[in-house]
């Protein structure tokens, strides 16, 4: 039995840590971070056809001239089991702290490793309506959370130190749980949720039937929130806007829903069953200054992540959900597969 990293099934936190990075590479993949200029189309160069994979909006551009070849792997294999052997010592060190971590990979990392039969739906983030969900994609995601921030500091350190030369980090950011597990926009968030364990198991990890078993998919995306405009709205809008009420969290019957709110754009079903995920997210930022929700979610298929994002940014049917016109933009996105623990401890080995 491949089991899942166990950051997926565990509801018991207050405190995440997201770091995303690019793994060292050869010279045929050059990376260039915190671009400010963005550019939507490069026809040539020269007299080589080179094409950006990028979205609008986005802060990473690579160019990939061939598919890249990473000149680091030993040292992400290694990175990973020092990694683990950390995760261990300080859960035992700190088991009321309830410390737990995800590594997972971006498409060319994971598909370079050549593990052909797992993670097989995982792609590059692609920029969702017209690039209104930007994309930010990087080759690897370590997420950690427990109920101490001083805990997970202590093992995002050890991991950094794990990687050590072999990624540069491109983003951190840390999350906080707010009081009755409210957002920022003053509604509780993760409603939906599954609770049971063996629903969190079920929609959050592959089964045991499948090569990539113990896996899941993640996206991880930042929504910056604009609290001045969202406070414009009155209370109806708001609550128009979610899909629910904002003091008493009673969910709106279909009908009484509008069809922008964010529950309609997210509540999917397709041939009678519901397309459910399993959040991880959390409210980051200051008191005054940047804030928003980094929104992370699991799941045993990419097919459910991606519907969801259609659904909200209006490439389903051109309608996008009010949280992004009323209250939220998007300041990153991306797709990552996270192995078995088993797959993770024996990178290098084929099958």
């Amino acid at each position: 039995m491949n089991t899942s990293q166990s950051l997926v099934l565990s509801e018991n936190f207050n405190f995440a840590i997201w770091i995303e990075a690019d793994i060292v590479s050869a010279e045929n993949k050059v990376c260039f971070n915190e671009v400010k200029t963005f550019i939507d189309e490069v026809d040539k160069v020269d007299d080589e056809v080179i094409k950006p994979q990028f979205g609008r909006s986005q802060n990473k551009v690579c160019f990939n001239e061939v598919k890249p070849q990473f000149g680091q792997s030993q040292n992400i294999f290694s990175g990973c089991l020092k990694s683990l052997q950390a995760l261990d010592l300080l859960q035992k060190q700190f088991p009321q702290d309830v410390l737990r971590m995800t590594i997972a990979f971006g498409a060319d990392f994971w598909q370079s490793l050549n593990h052909t039969q797992e993670g097989r739906e995982l792609k590059n983030f692609p920029a969702y309506g017209n690039g209104l969900a930007v994309a930010t994609q990087h080759d690897l995601l370590i997420h950690i959370q427990s109920l101490s921030a001083m805990t997970n500091i202590a093992l995002m350190q050890k991991v950094l130190a794990a990687f050590g030369d072999s990624i540069t980090v491109c983003s951190e950011e840390h999350g906080y749980r707010l009081h009755e597990a409210r957002g920022l926009d003053g509604f509780v968030d993760g409603t939906e949720n599954p609770h049971d364990l063996a629903d969190i198991q079920r929609i959050g990890v592959i089964d045991n039937t499948q090569p990539d078993a113990g896996g899941s998919y993640i996206l991880l995306q930042k929504y910056q929130h604009n609290l001045s405009q969202w406070q414009s709205y009155s209370l109806a809008q708001q609550e128009e806007s979610v899909g629910r009420s904002k003091i008493d969290n009673i969910e709106f019957s279909r009908e009484e829903r509008h069809i922008r709110s964010h529950l309609s754009r997210t509540n999917l079903k397709e041939n009678s069953g519901s397309l459910k995920i399993v959040r991880r997210s959390l409210p980051y930022g200051k008191a005054e200054g940047e804030c928003g929700l980094m929104f992370c979610a699991y799941c045993h298929t990419l097919y459910n992540l991606e519907k969801q994002l259609q659904t909200m940014f209006g490439d389903a049917d051109g309608q996008t959900d009010f949280l992004i016109e009323r209250l939220s933009k998007t300041l990153s996105g991306a797709y990552y597969f996270a192995p078995s623990v088993e797959r993770l401890r024996n990178l290098s080995q084929a099958g």
